[in-house]
């Protein structure tokens, strides 16, 4: 992904053309920036393939629905990570909830002990699928966790605001979070 700053010279013509339907436009769209928002997203749904495919598809669908507001600030492959990281949190909150009615459970909200978070799980994890493999197996709120603060790279603060939860149950959640991937890191080499 390119840094954020000023767009490829045409991409607003691009997008516009996309959207109006052209099809050399909506090919070539897809083609420059549909592998970097495929890779942005499948690193974020813990390489599920096909629900990768899925949200980069309702993500262009999105981009040629609100192309008038793109005004080329920004790289469009940017502006369609931006889009992506909403499908994308979209999908784990309703995900969360088909879990918590398939369980048959209400949503608890708790105070955690307040321990300091252990060593990042994830830091210096060079088997890449592996890891992704693995973070797809996790329960989906540990999964949202771990893409926030490693992947999305936001503050614990940041984290409990977009979920909803305090700073210390965002940091339980972590942690929680973090052991479940080392486990099941652990058991793919079992």
């Amino acid at each position: 992904m390119r840094p954020s700053g000023e767009g490829e010279p045409g991409e607003v013509g691009l997008l516009a053309a996309a959207a109006a339907g052209r099809p050399a436009a909506v090919r070539s769209l897809i083609d420059t920036a549909g592998p970097i928002v495929y890779g942005f997203v499948l690193a974020r749904v813990g390489g599920r393939q096909e629900l990768a495919q899925d949200l980069v598809q309702e993500t262009f669908l999105e981009a040629v629905r609100s192309s008038a507001t793109f005004r080329g600030d920004s790289a469009v492959s940017t502006w369609l990570c931006a889009i992506a990281r909403h499908r994308i949190a979209r999908h784990y909150r309703a995900e969360r909830r088909r879990e918590v009615v398939d369980s048959g459970l209400v949503a608890v909200t708790g105070e955690a002990s307040g321990e300091p978070p252990a060593e990042d799980a994830i830091e210096g994890v060079d088997r890449r699928d592996e890891v992704m493999s693995a973070l797809g197996r996790l329960p989906v709120l540990h999964r949202q966790v771990l893409v926030l603060k490693y992947l999305d790279e936001l503050s614990v603060e940041e984290v409990a605001d977009e979920l909803g939860r305090s700073r210390v149950q965002v940091q339980s959640l972590l942690q929680r979070a973090r052991d479940g991937l080392r486990r099941q890191l652990e058991q793919g080499h079992g």
